[in-house]
């Protein structure tokens, strides 16, 4: 039993000195559980460069010492590599709504410890993690931490198999157990298992330790009864690979049964170089299996399996509450604040991102349908047709926001007054743009004072012939009854 830097005890081999591990790793197949293919291409390694595989995979390894100085620096470095890239369109929504979020200290440098201070990886993993956060959840939690209560009852009620967790109890060298069973995952669509793995590894990445000391993936296959292999799953979980700031020094692949072969081969196949060097599988009981993880400085006790092997269900359920609360908590620390809007909400503010956010896209289409009528309304009936839109608008679950002027940034709910003037603007917009495109306000008016000259003249005269009606459709305005309504919406 040895001592790690960490000063935990470590469950290892007798002899398992450096050399040993040396001997017996490079023989695929061996106790070490290493598969055909990593064991080439650790070949083609120097021997520093496998020591650093051998270190991370017995949780031998240290964290980057870090000073403030240098992470400030890092972070320049890192927004100018971010400013390089050209196509990052999920990112820069992201950085419009909530840029205290995206730019945050913490944020950045979480992306940065995960690729070991390459700045340059670092800004295409964060462009890769809005563009599938965005693809996964929608455009209404982009710029922020997505919250149990974002998740759909799908999402949740695979949640809810503990197929997929992240236990509080650290490996020997103090980095997290990232555990997953694919006997025990059901889920409506591979979307909702891959919403599972983003929520709750997130959570688990808050830990700034868990960002310097990485963390190790468990694949517990044992007992394994399901007729479903999950490649599908495991074809697309690259998503999550691609996308999450977290340092992987481990895969461990448990199993019992020659049938998990395809499912082990894929596994290999799709995860990063890096990875494919860590991982290794065990065959043999559930016994065997623990015994084999001890000697990697994994305990049973991080992993949440009775003695038998079976999921203990009741941590997740302690887990879903203990979100829960600590998010209620995040919540009401807001103090009013709007962290991020929501696609239905109205942007106040001059941009190209503010008139291309759905809600200011759905406000422009509401006025160019009332903007003739507006040109023809008096300056009484103007103000009612503002308000009855700002209602329209609000019916719909939208907001009239502004930016918050306090401390910590985020979006606060714009006044009455302020909410009638971004409408009363919007018309002024159209208007001016109308004139800028010949015949356009001239078609719209026609159709209007034409629809309106009909139903007054049916009104008076249903016999009217074409002669008269033609007459009628020429009349200038809209009759004082239609704009009576406004007053009563």
């Amino acid at each position: 039993m040895n001592l790690t830097p960490f000063g935990q005890q470590t469950f290892c081999c007798p002899n398992d000195t450096a050399a040993n591990r040396r001997s017996h790793e490079m023989a695929p197949n061996a106790r070490s559980g290493m598969t055909q293919m990593a064991a080439s291409e650790l070949t083609k390694l120097s021997s520093a460069e496998r020591e650093v595989v051998y270190d991370d995979i017995h949780a031998v390894s240290r964290p980057r010492e870090e000073n403030s100085l240098e992470i400030n620096k890092l972070i320049l470095n890192l927004k100018e590599d971010l400013a390089s890239i050209r196509v990052k369109t999920a990112y820069n929504k992201a950085l419009f709504l909530n840029p205290e979020y995206v730019h945050g200290q913490s944020f950045l440098v979480m992306f940065l410890r995960s690729t070991n201070f390459d700045t340059k990886k670092a800004a295409q993993t964060i462009v890769n993690h809005f563009r599938n956060k965005l693809d996964l959840f929608g455009p209404d939690v982009l710029g922020r931490d997505i919250k149990y209560e974002d998740l759909d009852d799908d999402t949740k009620q695979a949640m809810g198999t503990g197929a997929y967790q992240t236990p509080p109890v650290k490996d020997a060298g103090g980095r997290a157990v990232f555990f997953h069973a694919f006997d025990h995952m059901q889920y409506k669509s591979v979307e909702n298992q891959l919403r599972v793995t983003w929520y709750m590894t997130m959570c688990a990445l808050k830990d700034p330790e868990t960002q310097k000391n990485g963390a190790v993936q468990i694949s517990y296959n044992v007992g394994y009864s399901s007729k479903t292999l999950h490649l599908d799953l495991v074809l697309k979980s690259t998503v999550i690979e691609t996308s999450m700031p977290c340092r992987i020094l481990g895969l461990h692949f448990c199993y019992d049964s020659d049938m998990l072969h395809p499912l082990l081969s894929t596994l290999q196949l799709i995860v990063g170089y890096s990875t494919r060097l860590r991982i290794r599988s065990h065959h043999g009981s559930h016994l065997e299996v623990m015994y084999a993880l001890r000697s990697f400085g994994i305990p049973q006790a991080a992993l949440p399996l009775d003695s038998n092997g079976s999921l203990i269900s009741s941590r997740i359920s302690e887990y879903i509450q203990e979100r829960i609360t600590l998010e209620d908590q995040q919540e009401q620390a807001l103090d009013g604040r709007i962290i991020h809007p929501l696609s239905t909400d109205v942007l106040l503010g001059r941009g190209w991102h503010q008139q291309e956010h759905p809600g200011n896209l759905k406000l422009a289409r509401i006025v160019d349908e009332h903007r003739v009528s507006y040109k023809a309304a008096r300056k009484r009936d103007k103000i009612k047709l503002n308000w009855h839109i700002v209602e329209i608008i609000r019916e719909s679950g939208g907001r009239f926001l502004e930016r918050s002027q306090e401390t910590g940034g985020g979006w606060v709910e714009a006044g009455e007054a302020s909410a009638r003037d971004k409408v009363s603007k919007c018309f002024r917009t159209k208007t001016r743009q109308s004139h800028e495109i010949p015949g356009a306000e001239r078609d719209s008016e026609d159709t209007i004072m034409n629809d309106a000259s009909m139903n007054e003249a049916s009104l008076n005269d249903a016999s009217m012939n074409d002669a008269s009606l033609s007459s009628a459709s020429s009349s200038a305005g809209l009759p004082s009854s239609q704009w009576g309504q406004w007053g009563h919406r």
